[in-house]
């Protein structure tokens, strides 16, 4: 082991003393839990609550799970107590120093807060203001006072490795150190960087719909992360992990973000993306869903052939699509009914109007399908008040017929056999009647059409949807196939048919919002009627623009009434200043409405490369030396960035045997870092140490708006190093607008 040598501050040793303190604490905290549990601090124990637990069971598994939880969060501090201390003088008070950390630390029983958790409302100090006259609101009412000493520590395996004091290092200079770091592979949390702009967001009021407009780099993904355990933080006593939801765009991008809620101490929030929602809804019923590869078809089809996919996809996501299946499906309910009433027998059981009247009027609440199950109870009574009476007849003939038998032959076997005879079918024919009504109920539903999920949709487009729209769809149905952007269609049709297996959620994030159409959110949104929102994206980043929205009014007033909040992030913090001029250049070209350009944090860096070569031979060359050469630095995430899918295997082929590289698929589920080849329709979300985009000639890159988005949204994705390579002629898209 190395030796430990102390910061370099006057305030160091009384530092280090204090940190020894709250590490023997945190250890006391720890031991006295896995006493009282019987559960070791590293030990991963799950508490399941039964569905029949008693309410006192129920009490007593809630607080066996907080013990857990504090344990483990405690094991987590014990390595990195606290990274940040506040000197605050409240007004009309003494001094108070305040120690934060990713997690709380409260010594018992006294109750004495060693370290505030960084969601605690003192820590707004830290994350809001500077040296000097400050406030933050508590839960008894706003603190006024001084704030007159704001401490950055970094804490590593128990040991003081660094301070810096604001004022005299200012904070950007802390920044830097951190942004200046090289990536792991995976989404790291940010406690100790959050500003004052990202703070806004996380602490925004749960009760208020929110949608963050952030430039690429700003953190969103981040800050989304961190606004879930902020709020379940806050509102501890009632939300629960399991009522918030995650929506990300692909299983890649839910592996990339998967350790930052657990690194916060938070575990059990769904994380899915919006199709695997939408079959988790459907259940059994869930069509396959064909993986459909819209931004590679993109990248590839003709500008004309594009503009017609758009067509079709705008059509899919658009409120007026939901309008006109929700109308199909209240003319559809009608249209099944028999239109000549319930007969048996030659006698009424429900006329026409009385069938419409208890299937769209009494039985409305449920859903079609089980309209039909309910309807059966009202036919069975009616049935065996039928039945009985077509006995009654037939045993009232029966009994005249039997009375004249006896009263014209005279006593003997002759008359007992014709009595017999008579009886016997008698019995036969009630039996019979009884044997049909039963019959009659069990083939009660096939009076109505198939109710499957695909033939009713089948029906609605053929009906209701342009010549476009059906070419797209229908030889896909005959597949017993849909494609994603189907499923807030076939989600509505299940609803009105079957029913959605939805358990009810408090708040839902969803990230890349600009990617969601009006129709999928505004189905969300009646879903779950008791959820907020957490909305995080960028249009300029909507390079799935056909499939999502253009502009924020496209939801604010059409789904949420008006009921929702805007913010805007615009410093990024993930690229260099060189980087996100060149990025800016880009963006100017072909602006999208309320466009704000990233202002980036100070941090500088080598200026991209722009390298032109005469053929793709010396280009492969010239890629395979940069990725040796960055790695040869120690950087960890370098990605080879290649316009299409085919381009990607293609350089994949060329490498593999010469690098450690892996290739992506849009299909892969599981993020790694290291080197790797992936084509544009992946990146959207990540971020690298490194980028190479390996070909961005003016072929390849022409002056054009959706290729423009697809550009910016690569060139952002480093935080250290770009290279753009072309052969023949660089982009158009990188000169001055």
């Amino acid at each position: 082991m190395e030796p430990y040598v102390l910061p370099d501050h006057p305030d160091s040793p009384a530092e280090a003393a204090h940190l020894e303190q709250t590490c023997a604490i945190i250890r006391e905290e720890i031991d006295k839990l896995e006493k009282e549990t019987g559960v070791g601090a590293r030990e991963e124990r799950t508490v399941v609550v039964p569905d029949d637990a008693t309410m006192d069971e129920q009490v007593m598994l809630d607080i066996l799970r907080m013990k857990i939880d504090t344990l483990h969060n405690l094991e987590r501090s014990r390595h990195q107590a606290y990274f940040a201390r506040l000197d605050f003088t409240p007004r009309g008070g003494g001094l108070e120093t305040h120690y934060l950390g990713r997690w709380g630390v409260v010594k018992t029983p006294e109750f004495d807060v060693a370290v505030a958790d960084w969601r605690s409302p003192v820590a707004n100090l830290y994350y809001s203001g500077q040296v000097g006259p400050m406030d933050y609101e508590a839960p008894d009412g706003r603190v006024q006072g001084e704030l007159t000493l704001k401490r950055m520590l970094t804490v590593e395996d128990e040991r003081l490795v660094s301070l810096f004091d604001s004022g005299v290092v200012s904070q950007d200079a802390y920044l830097q150190v951190v942004l200046g770091s090289v990536t792991s592979a995976r989404l790291k949390e940010i406690v100790t960087t959050i500003q004052a702009e990202q703070n806004r967001v996380i602490r925004h009021p749960l009760q208020r719909n929110l949608i963050v407009q952030g430039v690429a780099g700003s953190g969103k993904t981040t800050i989304a992360l961190h606004r879930i355990a902020y709020l379940l933080y806050a509102f501890r006593d009632t939300l629960r992990p399991e009522q918030m939801m995650i929506l990300a765009p692909n299983p890649l991008f839910l592996s990339y973000i998967s350790s930052v809620l657990p690194d916060l101490g938070v575990e059990r929030v769904t994380q899915t993306t919006l199709s695997g929602l939408c079959q988790r809804w459907m259940g059994r019923r869930a069509p396959k869903v064909q993986l459909a590869r819209r931004l590679e078809d993109g990248l590839t089809a003709a500008a004309d052939e594009r503009a017609a996919l758009g067509e079709v996809l705008r059509r899919k996501g658009s409120l007026a699509m939901k309008a006109d299946v929700e109308c199909f499906l209240d003319a559809y309910q009608a249209e099944i009914l028999p239109p000549e009433g319930l007969r048996f027998g030659g006698h009424e059981l429900y006329s026409p109007q009385e069938v419409r009247d208890i299937f769209l009027r009494q039985l409305r609440p449920f859903p079609l399908a089980q309209r039909i199950d309910e309807m059966k109870k009202y036919i069975r009574k009616r049935l065996l008040q039928v039945a009985d009476a077509m006995k009654a007849a037939l045993d009232k003939m029966a009994q005249d017929r039997l009375t004249a038998l006896l009263s014209g032959l005279p006593d003997g076997e002759e008359r007992r056999a014709r009595a017999r005879r008579l009886l016997e079918s008698r019995d036969a024919r009630m039996a019979e009647i009884d044997q049909r009504a039963k019959q009659y109920l069990k083939e009660f539903p096939s009076l109505f059409p198939d109710l499957s999920l695909l033939e009713v949709y089948r029906l609605y487009l053929t009906r209701c949807e342009s010549q476009a729209v059906q070419e797209v769809t229908l030889p896909l149905l005959d597949k017993k196939r849909v494609q994603p952007e189907d499923l807030a269609a076939l989600c509505t049709i299940c609803r009105a048919v079957y029913g959605l297996n939805a358990k009810p959620l408090r708040h839902i994030v969803m990230d890349e919002c600009q990617d969601f159409s009006p129709y999928q959110l505004a189905l969300l949104h009646e879903q779950y009627p008791a959820a907020t929102f957490t909305l995080v994206g960028d249009l300029m980043q909507g390079i799935h623009a056909d499939e999502g929205i253009r502009d924020y009014g496209e939801w604010l007033d059409p789904v949420f009434g008006g009921e929702a909040d805007l913010q805007n992030l615009v410093t990024s913090y993930r690229s260099t200043v060189e980087i996100m001029t060149l990025a800016g250049r880009i963006a100017s070209r072909h602006p999208v409405p309320g466009q704000q350009l990233a202002r980036p944090v100070l941090r500088h860096g080598e200026e991209p490369q722009l390298s032109v070569f005469s053929t793709d031979k010396e280009r492969y060359a010239a890629l395979r030396a940069q990725a040796r050469a960055w790695q040869e630095e120690g950087f960890r995430s370098i990605a080879l960035i290649e316009k299409t899918a085919a381009g990607a295997e293609r350089l994949y082929r060329l490498l593999k045997d010469s690098l450690p590289v892996r290739l992506l698929h849009e299909d892969d589920a599981d993020y790694q870092g290291g080197l790797m080849i992936l084509p544009a329709s992946m990146v959207k979300g990540l971020e690298f140490d490194c980028v190479a985009v390996c070909n961005a000639g003016a072929e390849e890159f022409p002056d054009d708006p959706f290729l423009c988005r697809v550009l910016y949204v690569l060139v952002t994705r480093p935080l250290h190093r770009l290279r753009l390579f072309a052969a023949g002629e660089m982009t158009p898209l990188l000169r001055q607008p």
